[in-house]
């Protein structure tokens, strides 16, 4: 009998164990991760003053984001293709890295990094006057991933239990000429061969996010910034950046996040470049490239599951030139499927007189459908 009331104890436990084991290895952090995205985005435009009264514009784009982890080393990749149609026009291709890696934790407090890094400086959400030595952000687009520079950085880091929290420290070096960094070196150093370096101090004090930022070059003006990003209640949140190039001209930004109740999320930003043309100088400028102003306002709401509808978004949004007037406005809905599928489908329309800044764009309106797969 005891025997008997053995084996069934026995195998009673066995049961349970197998009922509540675990696999070691679902836990344990992963050497690698990866992810990225299959994007198709397709504008049919309404041209002014062009012999083809239309035009339908195509661009495919894949990205694969890549991390492996070894010791105190990661390995970054981020690698995007593209591929562009213009309807009886021009195709073309186009791949690169994004991002090209390699960051060494040396310690709790210090970090190496050398390889192509986007370094993503600033707070603002549309546009960011103190990212020195990143890409600039498109402002109809800002969320899209930019290509980075080829970088050396150092940083360290510090936590505390007072007022200030953190203290953040990152040290960059970036050579630009015609072989390294050849887009900062025509855009930048107007074709000068350069050695650029930056600083930027990051400390989280009272709650707010503060930074700090010197930059150098051996070609072109010192630069100095700084920003700033604080959350006044949980759905209420204000941030700037102020950006000076020493003898000369100077940029500043404000605004504004804030989360209402029912889920409408409202961003609001406001900038001025006080080396921007007026309106006078708009009209006679030959100059086609965007946001060449002194002053923008930026605002966008974007309603979460309006009338209970699932996985369902819609916004707007508008762009104004605060010297000619003129706008870009966009009106569009998103809906994400539950397979990490999106669609987002909108109405764009550039405003103005025949010689502002949006007046002049080539497109009048356009309606623009993306359709994107995460993976």
């Amino acid at each position: 009998m005891f025997k008997t009331l053995l084996l069934i104890s026995l195998a009673a436990a066995v049961a349970m164990a197998d009922e509540y084991s675990f696999d070691i290895e679902n836990i344990e952090p992963k050497s690698y991760e990866y992810g990225g995205y299959l994007r198709a985005d397709n504008k049919t435009q309404r041209l002014r003053e062009q012999e083809d009264k239309y035009q339908n514009q195509l661009r495919v784009e894949g990205l694969l984001d890549f991390s492996y982890f070894y010791d105190i080393f990661t390995f970054k990749a981020s690698g995007v293709g593209t591929y562009e149609y213009i309807h009886n026009k021009t195709a073309q291709t186009e791949s690169h890295f994004n991002e090209l890696y390699i960051d060494s934790k040396l310690n709790v407090n210090h970090s190496f990094l050398v390889g192509k890094k986007s370094l993503m400086w600033g707070k603002g959400y549309f546009f960011n006057p103190v990212a020195f030595l990143d890409r600039k952000k498109d402002p109809t687009d800002p969320t899209v991933a930019r290509e980075g520079f080829i970088v050396t950085k150092y940083g360290y880091n510090k936590s505390f239990s007072g007022s200030l929290k953190n203290l953040t420290l990152d040290l960059v070096y970036l050579r630009a000429d015609g072989n390294i960094n050849r887009d900062y070196y025509l855009l930048n150093t107007d074709k000068k061969a350069s050695d650029n370096f930056a600083a930027k101090l990051y400390l989280l004090w009272y709650d707010t996010d503060i930074d700090l930022i010197y930059s150098y070059s051996d070609k072109t003006n010192e630069k100095i910034g700084a920003d700033f990003s604080k959350n006044i209640d949980i759905n209420f949140e204000v941030h700037g950046e102020y950006a000076k190039f020493v003898n000369n001209g100077y940029s500043y930004l404000l605004g504004v996040r804030y989360l209402t109740d029912f889920e409408l999320t409202i961003i609001s930003e406001y900038l001025y470049q006080s080396e921007g043309l007026t309106k006078a100088e708009i009209e006679t400028s030959s100059n086609i490239a965007p946001f060449i102003a002194k002053d923008y306002a930026i605002t966008s709401f974007t309603q979460k599951e309006p009338f209970d509808l699932l996985y369902f978004s819609i916004y707007y949004k508008n762009m104004t030139n605060l010297q000619d007037h003129s706008q870009q406005n966009r009106v569009g809905a998103l809906y994400a499927f539950k397979n990490n599928t999106e669609i987002d489908i909108s109405y764009n329309i550039n405003s103005g007189g025949s010689l502002s800044e949006f007046g002049k764009k080539q497109a009048e309106d356009f309606i623009w459908l993306r359709f994107t797969l995460n993976y």
